[in-house]
């Protein structure tokens, strides 16, 4: 089995946070890197799909299924990936979370100034581009909770905030991971000492919350409340975007790191390795069954909503997780040959900009379809025609941003939060 990796090998645009990790002797796990990089080209490719008419929503076939199956749940990656990398140093140092000040400095470093900018970068071009086919200028509250990062929260209250600014919708899951990095120092011990009892309650959490969406209108009435049946509508869709609904898979990210640590010192050889092989044909086989569900229980939503949409489904929203984060850490402590997709340099250093793949490739894909009329007559030419115009932009602007403000930015708040800290601690 492979072990954790202590060396990380430091580029211009290398992360900060596993930089730290390396020289404090914590475990750098090569194939999270690619595991974030390819959810993030899954994300890319999914809203190309879509955009292109490659695949429409309510189509049935192959393609529809596949793709509704397996890129469609490119978010459901990167938040297992957020919950074993942010865990793993608690893991790794036998329940130590260190100080919470320095940790929520580092936190903020990690996620805000990206996101300002983008931010910034889409009110710009709202004021400047207009076009009877883009949003106008936000209202003074969307663009309030918008800086705060409380979009997805405040659509549980308000019709009238849509996500993005209309122009960049994937931002709705950083309120998710700034409420996941809210609620881990009060969860971290306790979670650490008994992982399994967290995981099954985060998986009580996420199908409570589902489920009480689902009968929203009888939940309202049982405290007073009447809302009609619209209002429940909304109010269903909504709590999809809520992390919640997402809590089981943040924790299998995090009892996925205790296993990682747990496992990934015995002998590599043997039965051991035997059992790990088994292990991940096992998830791979369960993947596939979740997958085929998916796909069939999603053809009636929008494709770039179909993993949401699945959440209302208990088996599913469990089943398919569980099969994934079972995959994910299994490879990791798998046999090389299996590690080497992952792990091979160029795709670690795709995931090392990917945050600012993520942010700025829907604002890209908006602004080249209304500025350049881009083909969406569903030929496969079309999707190549999008790809062209918003990939390349996509990835230049994920290595500025990494290279010139996430990287310098993470830092100097490492810096910062080192005099707070005492030596040693790291993400």
């Amino acid at each position: 089995m492979s072990g954790p990796t202590h060396g990380y090998e430091s580029s211009h645009v290398a992360d900060p946070g596993k930089e730290a990790r390396s020289r404090a002797g914590l475990p750098v796990v090569p194939v999270f890197d690619g595991y974030r990089a390819y959810a993030i080209l899954a994300i890319v490719l999914l809203h190309l799909v879509q955009v292109s008419g490659v695949v429409e929503t309510g189509e049935t076939g192959l393609l529809a299924g596949l793709v509704r199956g397996t890129i469609g749940h490119g978010i459901d990656i990167l938040f297992v990936v957020s919950g074993f990398v942010v865990f793993l140093p608690t893991v790794a140092r036998t329940g130590d979370f260190g100080r919470v000040g320095a940790y929520a400095i580092r936190r903020a470093a990690r996620l805000i100034p990206a996101y300002w900018a983008i931010t910034v970068v889409a009110l710009f071009l709202l004021a400047v581009v207009q076009r009877p086919d883009l949003p106008g200028l936000p209202g003074a509250v969307s663009a309030g909770v918008h800086v705060l990062g409380l979009q997805t929260p405040a659509t549980l209250f308000s019709a009238g905030i849509p996500m993005g600014f209309g122009v960049n919708p994937p931002v709705w899951a950083l309120s998710l991971e700034i409420s996941f990095y809210v609620v881990l120092p009060f969860v971290a011990a306790v979670w650490f000492r008994h992982p399994l009892a967290g995981l099954a309650a985060a998986a009580l959490v996420t199908l409570g919350w589902n489920l009480a969406f689902d009968h929203i209108d009888s939940v309202a009435a049982f405290f007073g409340f009447a809302i009609s049946g619209v209002e429940a509508l909304r109010l269903n869709a909504a709590s999809t975007l809520q992390l919640p609904s997402w809590a089981f898979s943040f924790g299998l990210g995090m009892t996925g790191a205790w296993a990682y640590v747990k496992l990934s010192g015995r002998p590599g050889d043997g039965p051991g390795r035997v059992r790990i092989g088994a292990i991940q044909l096992l998830s791979v086989l369960s993947l596939v069954v979740f997958a085929w569900l998916s796909a069939r229980s999603s053809i009636a939503a929008p494709l770039e909503l179909a993993a949401q949409y699945v959440r209302k489904s208990p088996e599913i929203a469990i089943g398919y997780s569980a099969s994934l984060a079972v995959l994910m850490v299994s490879t990791a402590l798998g046999a090389k040959r299996w590690r080497a997709p992952f792990a091979a340099g160029r795709i670690r250093e795709l995931g090392d900009i990917s945050y600012g793949i993520y942010l700025s490739h829907y604002l890209i894909l908006v602004y080249a379809g209304s500025l350049l009329s881009l083909p969406e007559d569903g030929s496969f030419a079309a999707l190549a025609v999008w790809t062209l115009a918003v990939v390349p932009l996509s990835v230049l602007y994920g290595y500025i941003s990494a290279r010139y403000l996430e990287q310098p930015i993470r830092r100097w708040a490492r810096k910062y939060g080192a005099r707070h800290d005492g030596a040693g601690r790291t993400r």
